[in-house]
């Protein structure tokens, strides 16, 4: 018979069987739980057990028939090292239960950190797309303006012919360049020194531009404008890059003009209505 083919049930059988402590200390061991199972708590009689050992041929670690205080004593050190081995398997079990654990928490991490790593790829994404959507609607007013801006500079002779240097203006196209150059315009608005009003309230701005609606991307932060589009005669939220910025402007130019919002219009209203539960101490 070959090696590998041998198992150990004959050596356990072996051992199990054998004079000496093995044997009491084994017999201990297997049935310990059942004994006191099957007792339910009472007394051992362990005169009367000692007795059914020598009858068994169950013997000490001498190879002798147990005496009851031998046999009390493998029965306590059978009963602590059943309590450790015991312990020792609850303890593997926690550590396994406790790692089951770990991975499952480390695996729904890198899950939640992959859905936000997603998330931010797919806003940027969309921030990217809405910049182009938005250069792609303003592109024929910038064509526009462009091509205006070139039919008056060659009415006004400021653009030289093709193979010649640049020529000196007459008045009259001098007079046309600063028309060009004034393209900015300047709102009429209460000046207020800031921090009241913030400097970006009194900027000039490209009247040739459509407004920033609602739902457009700042082409600063990459965030949404969520709170209305630009109002006609204040400032545009170009000048800005949060909406809170331009709120405190805004809110605050719409008292300066309405002591009452009975006399603004419903986009007003509601511009300065959100302003007021946003910006703290208004005005």
């Amino acid at each position: 018979m070959a090696a590998a083919d041998i198992g150990v049930e004959g050596a356990l059988r072996v051992l199990r069987s054998a004079n000496g402590e093995m044997s009491l200390r084994v017999w201990m061991e297997l049935n310990r739980g059942e004994l006191l199972r099957a007792w339910s708590g009472r007394r051992l009689n362990w005169t009367a057990l000692c007795a059914w050992f020598r009858e068994v041929g169950l013997t000490n670690g001498r190879g002798e028939a147990p005496t009851v205080r031998c046999a009390k004593m493998v029965w306590y050190r059978v009963g602590k090292f059943l309590e450790a081995r015991e312990a020792q398997e609850k303890a593997r079990a926690e550590a396994a239960e406790a790692a089951a654990a770990d991975r499952v928490q480390r695996l729904a991490a890198a899950r939640e950190a992959d859905a936000a790593l997603r998330g931010r790829m797919e806003q940027v994404n969309r921030a990217a797309a809405s910049k182009r959507r938005q250069a792609a609607e303003e592109e024929p007013y910038r064509r526009e303006a462009g091509e205006r801006l070139r039919a008056r500079q060659e009415a006004n002779g400021l653009i030289p012919e093709t193979g010649t240097t640049t020529r000196q203006p007459t008045p009259a196209a001098e007079h046309a360049r600063a028309n060009d150059q004034a393209t900015l315009v300047t709102l009429d608005l209460p000046y207020y020194p800031p921090p009241y009003v913030s400097a970006r309230a009194y900027l000039p701005h490209d009247p040739s531009l459509p407004p920033v609606k609602e739902g457009d991307i700042c082409k600063a932060t990459g965030a949404r404008w969520e709170i209305g589009g630009d109002l006609p005669g204040y400032p545009s939220k170009r000048n800005y890059e949060y909406e809170k910025d331009w709120l405190r402007d805004v809110g605050r130019l719409l008292r300066a003009k309405h002591p009452t919002n009975l006399t603004m219009t419903r986009e007003e209203k509601y511009v300065m209505q959100t302003a007021k539960s946003r910006i703290p101490n208004l005005y």
